[in-house]
Order: C-alpha cells, then sequence, then structure tokens
C-alpha cells in the first residue's frame, strides 16, 4: 500500500472467524497534545490469538481497538503482540523512532495516550481502555526492557506473551505445592504455553512429580523430541494416565471433549482443573457437569496484578528475565520462525492458524510492509 495517509487494518466477522477483509483507516492529520502514533513492525500470529477472538466477547478483547460499529457492525480487529516504532509523537518523553513492545491491532498503526510514561514503559490512557485489564495495556520500551534481546525479536514475539501465562501457572502451582499432585497433565503440549509450562515446572517439582503431555498422535513425535514432559500421552490413550495417582489437569487445548475424558477416567482423583486456553476454537464446551472438581479459568492479568503486589515491579521484573533467559535459549533446540510481508502473507497466515494447521515447531511473525 503506498498511501502513507491511511492505515491498513484486516477484519474478522466476530461470529464468523473464517471471514476476513481488509478496511483503509484514514489516520490523524494531528495528534493531540500527550499522544504517540505508533507504527506497527511486526508482530506474531498464534493459536493465542484466536482465543482471543473466540472468547472476544466474554473477556472483553473486542474492546481493546474499537472499529466504528454504524460501519462496521459485526467486525472486529484480533489483538496481537507487536513490535513498534514511535511514528509521530506529541509527548515530551517519547521520541520519534524510539521502539516499544505491546498489545496491538492487526493494524499497521495505533494512536495511543501514554500516562504514565516510565523508563520501563508507559501506560495506554485511552478512555476506552481505562476498564479494561492493565496488563494488556502496558508498552514495554525495548531500550531499557531486561528481558529484550533485539537478536530474539521473533522468538520474543511469538513466546513472551505466552510465556507470561506460563510463568504466572508455574508460580501458582509452585506455590500450591502442585495441590499435592504426582502428576501434572497438560493438553494441547505441543503448544508454546504449554512447552513454556513444562519447561518451568521441571525446574522446581518435586522429584516425585511427572509432568504429562497430552497431545494429537500426529503431534506425538515432535512432543517426545522436545523433551519437554516425563510422559506424552496421546489423546487416544487418555484411559492408560495411572487412576490411582492425585492429578492436576491443565487444560490448554479447550477441547472439551478431551477435558470430559481426562475428567472420567480420574474423577476425584483430579486435585484441581485449570483452563487456560481454546486452541481448538471450534469444539463447543458442553453445560456437562463434569466428576470431579470444577475446570476453574486461570485469567493470567489477575495473577500479574497479585504478584507485582506481593513481590514488587522490580523483584518481578527480574523473575521474569531469568526465567525468560533461560527457556528462550531451550526453544532454540525446537523452534522455527517464519516472517512474512504484505497483506497476502498475513491473510495465508490468519487462515492457517485458524485452520490449526501450523506445525507445532513452527511459528508466524508477519509485517505490513517490507520496511518494518
Amino acid at each position: 500500500m503506498s498511501d502513507t495517509s491511511v492505515a491498513e487494518a484486516f477484519l474478522v466477522q466476530r461470529d464468523a472467524l473464517a471471514q476476513s477483509r481488509w478496511h483503509d483507516i484514514v489516520r490523524p492529520a494531528d495528534l493531540a497534545e500527550g499522544e504517540v502514533e505508533l507504527r506497527q513492525l511486526r508482530f506474531a500470529l498464534t493459536a493465542n490469538n484466536i482465543t482471543y477472538a473466540r472468547f472476544g466477547d466474554a473477556i472483553q478483547y473486542w474492546r481493546f481497538f474499537p472499529i466504528d460499529e454504524t460501519r462496521d457492525k459485526g467486525w472486529g480487529q484480533i489483538p496481537v503482540w507487536g513490535i513498534g516504532e514511535v511514528a509521530r509523537s506529541r509527548h515530551p518523553q517519547l521520541a520519534e523512532g524510539e521502539r516499544v513492545y505491546g498489545y496491538f491491532p492487526m493494524a499497521s498503526h495505533l494512536v495511543v495516550t501514554p500516562e504514565p510514561v516510565r523508563a520501563a514503559g508507559f501506560v495506554d490512557a485511552k478512555a476506552h481502555r481505562a476498564e479494561l485489564p492493565r496488563t494488556y495495556n502496558e508498552y514495554a520500551r525495548l531500550d531499557h526492557d531486561r528481558g529484550y534481546d533485539p537478536a530474539r525479536a521473533d522468538q520474543h514475539l511469538v513466546l513472551r506473551p505466552l510465556f507470561a501465562l506460563s510463568f504466572f501457572l508455574a508460580a501458582h502451582l509452585q506455590d500450591a505445592n502442585c495441590f499435592g499432585a504426582r502428576q501434572i497433565i497438560i493438553s494441547s503440549a505441543s503448544s508454546k504455553t504449554a512447552m513454556g509450562l513444562a519447561f518451568l515446572l521441571a525446574q522446581h517439582k518435586p522429584a516425585d512429580v511427572r509432568i504429562v503431555g497430552l497431545t494429537s498422535p500426529g503431534n506425538a513425535a515432535f512432543v517426545a523430541r522436545a523433551g519437554a514432559y516425563d510422559d506424552v500421552v496421546t489423546y487416544d490413550a487418555i484411559t492408560t494416565l495411572p487412576a490411582d495417582a492425585r492429578a492436576v489437569v491443565v487444560d490448554i487445548a479447550g477441547d472439551h471433549k478431551v477435558l470430559a475424558a481426562v475428567h472420567r477416567h480420574l474423577g476425584d482423583t483430579i486435585a484441581q482443573s485449570i483452563r487456560v486456553g481454546a486452541t481448538h476454537w471450534d469444539s463447543a464446551a458442553a453445560n456437562e457437569v463434569l466428576p470431579g472438581p470444577a475446570p476453574q479459568w486461570f485469567f493470567t492479568p489477575d495473577h500479574i496484578v497479585r504478584r507485582r503486589s506481593e513481590w514488587g515491579a522490580d523483584l518481578l521484573r527480574t523473575r521474569m528475565a531469568a526465567a525468560w533467559g533461560a527457556f528462550v535459549v531451550d526453544t532454540d533446540r525446537w523452534l522455527r520462525i517464519g516472517h512474512g510481508v504484505g497483506r497476502s502473507a498475513i491473510e495465508a497466515a490468519y487462515a492457517e492458524v485458524l485452520a490449526g494447521g501450523v506445525p507445532p515447531e513452527m511459528a508466524h511473525t508477519l509485517s505490513f510492509t517490507q520496511t518494518a
């Protein structure tokens, strides 16, 4: 696209995610005092973003980057994690060219109101975001981010938002001494979130606790080869799980049939059942009362607020940076990242991720223009 007066935006039909289209939005001629316009340079697209779309109404993800409902009723912008640069600034503390990392729409530009601005980053104080979870409104200033390595920018984009969930869930389980479980069963074991969780748990778990990865037969070889789990069990072999060993179930797949099968097999042996994602977006959850404890949602932003209060922001950043540094080096063994540029590449990547067609060892990063 050569017209620099407009921003490119990728929209999806909110109740039919396979329907998508492009919309050109006129960029503001002038910014208000204190505003900054960010140009998105590169973003990651993973199954996590499909979860945002699937739960866009229930957990308010569509509200972060609203569109004109009179013109585009029923459409929405899926949030992604991206790296952007300050294209224009009317904020005295943010200069043009500075790079930031945070929550973006699938669009080439975003206007934010940074307040307050600190060395580590800022919060977008736009009125419509005020009641939304703060952690999604925060932008890191990459020159000051101790966890950011420019040489690993793509890994940062693909893994860092997923790793946050892995980190806080691992801390939650470790604090609870794994709820006395002897097996931690993680579905969608080939997903990046699950791999991060398994890696972190392995660092501190008791010796008699086994980490079990549940996966599809097609991904079983990859999961075993990656070496993140003590045991790998395919979905069609759930009944081989030890029924007499107290268990924690972590449901990342979001596939009700899988979760129900685990609950029926283990029942009251389950100490805690935790839902954290929905990579199988087209598998509708049934209103079924399952044996054992009712599954509970793990909402990462709530745990970020809690840990920040308990540990302090500085210690939280230090602990996350140390854990992240160890994990990202480990991913060199098994992760490959492709980069696409332009509308066709973005459309193709979205269709592949939506259909669940991305091999577990692969991930997508994308840019709107070649110069990004």
